[in-house]
């Protein structure tokens, strides 16, 4: 295996949802803190500002399909068919988009709009932390917000979109991306309830896949290892251990 040599300014984490991003970002955090570097977290999947207004409008006119148990199953705030990450104050698509989505053109304006909302968080989080010469961690970037917009539009073909490719643009010379990967039956041993239906994490884990040598991202499959084992793997990769 190739570890790196150059000293990454930006890290960046993707995979599917208890195959272990937090605990490893935090890691690598809680390393490059100790030895003394100005660490600022990230994270930017999808959706934010108007996207999740517009969210908001299909769910109360009924207009959603194929929304996932997951929302039953979860304390999710706002009872809508996102999951509300509360710490970044970001959401995340768990069912699929209205019919009123199915044109080519509402679908391009709709992927517009998800760029538009994510640009201002990329700026914020990521841009103007490294311009301050902060390292950047993310424990999601660009790669999980095409793998949500993607799902959302139940279409893995976004990956190679104009707006997909626009989106892989937004990423910074020089950022490393870890691929953290998991079973399903891992997955729904680690997170139990709150585990995401096969479906969606099935879909989820072939953007991830498919988008990973693009990024040039380290695959670290969690299920085969501890935690301790992933992070020595990771920081040696990263050059830092």
């Amino acid at each position: 295996m190739n570890f790196s040599t150059r000293f990454p300014r930006m890290i960046a984490f993707f995979g599917p949802d208890g195959a272990g991003k937090s605990t490893q970002a935090q890691l690598v955090i809680n390393y490059l803190k100790s030895r003394g570097f100005k660490v600022k977290k990230a994270w930017v999947r999808s959706t934010h500002t108007i996207a999740f207004l517009f969210w908001l409008l299909f769910r109360k006119f009924n207009l959603l399909r194929g929304e996932s148990n997951i929302a039953k199953r979860m304390p999710i705030k706002p009872s809508v068919s996102y999951i509300y990450e509360k710490s970044y104050g970001a959401v995340s698509p768990i069912s699929t988009s209205p019919p009123m989505l199915n044109g080519t053109i509402s679908r391009f304006l709709w992927s517009s709009i998800e760029v538009i909302g994510l640009l201002p968080v990329v700026l914020l989080q990521v841009y103007l932390p490294l311009l301050l010469g902060y390292i950047v961690v993310a424990e999601r970037y660009i790669v999980d917000s095409i793998a949500s917009i993607a799902y959302f539009l139940n279409d893995e073909s976004f990956t190679q979109s104009f707006h997909g490719k626009l989106l892989l643009k937004l990423i910074p010379k020089g950022a490393v991306f870890i691929f953290l990967d998991a079973d399903y039956e891992t997955i729904v041993e680690r997170r139990g309830s709150l585990a995401g239906p096969a479906e969606y994490t099935d879909f989820h884990r072939r953007i991830y896949r498919e988008l990973a040598p693009v990024v040039k991202a380290l695959y670290v499959d969690t299920s085969k290892l501890s935690v301790e084992q992933a992070s020595d793997l990771i920081l040696r990769y990263l050059g830092f251990n």
